[in-house]
């Protein structure tokens, strides 16, 4: 009779959607793929959704090896589950791996139930290991393995990785299974086409990988593509740390395309693209888009401020290059998005918003998205040193990962460590950094004043960082209006995770059973109550320069041109060329306001409730600059 192996990644569903285990598949595939281990193993199965815990041990029986794939959403989930199976099971081997265990054997001492500890990428240590236990080869000697042994606890160095020619878990029927027992459940799954990162920067858990840049076999990851295409998978994407950096990586995407247009799957792609992003991005990107699959190309800073990328270990683009790179993306009619992170050491409030404020001068008027810092034990960020030298403080919050549905019967809290201090910004500056961010985002990147930004600043009359500071003070000196109200609500859960006992997310029911990120809620909020948002707004917005005629005729612009829950059509009706005039900024082409009657009619299709707008909308549509019409009245 075989030994019975039971593997666990398990993650929350996002509504009817849910995350195919690849990193379970992936090593179970190769360690199968050795004659040894097939012989004398068998895969009982892979767990992939957070399920009860009793319900999940009537399904265990007799195992030999239960083997957890950990990262911050499953953390707590993985070590209460172990821990029943270990007591149930005594003799059974209990193995954890993946991003969320520590450098080091700590977790040993820490949980008791644990048997060994997997460093690094996973293959070769976890097949060595299936041996070992068999009597086959030696555990000890394993390299990137912590275990315990008659000295202690004894932690080998990482295996520094070149291997890459792995068999794929896709093609050879590791998750048809999964398919065939969930045929109601929106499958979105990850392919590697190359593994490794060229970047150490300090705040990310690839830093620490001990391995070169490598290409996965590209007729694996061709038949990969068609099984997406045949299992009607719909969301797919690439799990490299810098997809575009190789010319094949073009043609990559051209399968994907091509799968979609022959099939009809996968729906969408979306990845992490090369941080220098080049030509072969830009092709990329352009094909993405005129297949309808782009999910945003990332132009990724994470700071713009020179101090904070020494002390991160990273470099940016030139922002020369970047301005180029936006108006060659804006003229394509390519959806972009750019990343910041909030809270990394050296950066303090005027720096972030000065960043800002230029990528806004730089045209990123699409879509920024401004992360928390999370600490991560494996990042270089993680280290005691480090912590110590850039004086880092962390709250323990309540897992930060939005739009996960929350689950009342799931009583196993899994947590965060969100940077919420360090020698250049205390509790203060981080809640004023939020606060900032999330009405940059809400009122700027997701529309409902952006046209206003854009005028005063084309204008000369008011820049955008003047502009969006005064609006968030307007916000909270009154807190009985509809933002206000808002604002109020988001700054005392920002006060909240400063005390520890907070999120960075808030659950509306009148939009769905969703955890929303708090720039996204403020937006939903704001929207829900438009009309009465805009009554309160205009003394504000008429506090700037700006002449009656065109104030008057700007404002039932901006407040027309938002994408709403029940519109069958909307007809703007001004008398200046808005649409000319915004669409031109937004192409980075010069653009001059004139007297003229504009009349155009945009059709749309209604939504069928508050729920299913605001997933569209706001969640899915933000990377693709979808919140306004804005883009339909260039095409009428």
């Amino acid at each position: 009779m075989k030994n019975k192996l039971y593997f666990f990644q398990v993650n929350y569903p996002y509504g009817k959607s849910a995350h195919i285990p690849y990193t379970a598949g992936q090593l179970a595939a190769y360690a199968f793929d050795d004659k040894d281990v097939a012989e004398n193993y068998k895969l009982e199965k892979i767990f992939f959704l957070r399920k009860n815990v009793d319900s999940v041990m009537a399904e265990i029986d007799e195992p030999f090896i239960v083997a957890f794939s950990t990262y911050i959403w499953n953390c707590n989930y993985n070590k209460t589950l172990a821990k029943k199976i270990k007591e149930k099971y005594p003799d059974c081997t209990v193995v954890f791996g993946g991003h969320h265990v520590s450098p080091g054997g700590e977790m040993l001492n820490e949980c008791p139930y644990i048997d060994y500890l997997l460093h690094g990428e996973g293959e070769i240590i976890f097949r060595r290991l299936m041996r070992a236990l068999i009597g086959l080869d030696n555990a000890e000697e394993i390299p990137g393995i912590s275990l315990r042994t008659e000295n202690g606890i004894l932690t080998n160095p990482d295996m520094i990785s070149s291997e890459c020619n792995f068999p794929s878990p896709y093609l050879n029927g590791y998750f048809d299974d999964i398919i065939k027992e969930n045929p109601d459940t929106d499958f979105m799954a990850l392919i590697e086409t190359s593994r490794g990162c060229p970047n150490s920067c300090a705040y990310c858990d690839w830093s620490n990988m001990k391995s070169k840049i490598r290409q996965f076999p590209i007729e694996r990851i061709y038949g990969e593509i068609e099984w997406m295409m045949n299992n009607k998978i719909c969301g797919l994407g690439a799990a490299d740390s810098n997809f575009g950096l190789f010319e094949r990586d073009e043609e990559i995407a051209d399968k994907i395309i091509e799968a979609k247009q022959k099939g009809g799957y996968p729906l969408g792609f979306q990845t992490s693209y090369a941080k220098n992003s080049s030509k072969t991005v830009f092709n990329i990107g352009m094909k993405l888009e005129k297949g309808g699959m782009n999910k945003g190309i990332t132009l990724s800073f994470q700071s713009m401020d020179e101090t904070v990328l020494d002390n991160i270990g990273r470099r940016n683009i030139g922002i020369d290059y970047y301005k180029d790179l936006m108006s060659l993306y804006n003229k394509a009619g390519i959806s972009t998005y750019t990343e910041l992170i909030l809270g990394l050491p050296g950066e303090t409030f005027e720096s972030f918003a000065d960043g800002i404020d230029t990528l806004l001068n730089l045209g990123q008027h699409n879509s920024i998205y401004i992360h928390n810092c999370e600490w991560l034990p494996c990042s270089i960020m993680g280290q005691k040193n480090y912590v110590e030298r850039y004086k880092i403080k962390k709250s323990h919050i309540p897992l930060n990962q939005p739009h996960r549905e929350p689950d009342d019967d799931d009583n196993i809290p899994e947590w965060s460590e969100i940077v919420t201090s360090t020698y250049s910004m205390d509790g203060r500056d981080w809640k004023k950094m939020n606060l900032f961010s999330f009405v940059v985002q809400a009122f700027h990147h997701m529309g409902i004043l952006q046209f206003f930004a854009l005028y005063l600043y084309n204008e000369g009359i008011c820049s955008y960082k003047n502009f969006y500071t005064a609006l968030l003070e307007h916000f909270l000196s009154r807190p009985n209006t509809v933002a206000g109200r808002t604002f109020d609500k988001i700054s005392k859960c920002l006060d909240d995770v400063l005390l520890e006992k907070g999120t960075l997310s808030c659950c509306d029911e009148r939009f769905g059973k969703v955890q929303w990120p708090l720039e996204e809620y403020a937006y939903l909020c704001t929207v829900y109550e438009l009309d009465k948002f805009f009554d309160e707004i205009a003394d504000f917005l008429s506090t700037f320069r700006t002449e009656k005629s065109v104030f008057d005729d700007l404002l039932a612009f901006q407040k027309t041109i938002i994408k709403k829950p029940f519109d069958s059509e909307i007809t703007v009706k001004a008398n200046h060329n808005f649409d000319s005039y915004f669409n031109n900024i937004l192409d980075a082409k010069p653009a001059k306001l004139t007297a003229c009657r504009l009349e155009k009619t945009v059709k749309t299709k209604p939504f069928a409730n508050w729920e299913q707008y605001s997933k569209v909308v706001a969640w899915y549509g933000r990377k693709d600059g979808n919140c306004t019409y804005i883009k339909g009245l260039n095409e009428n």
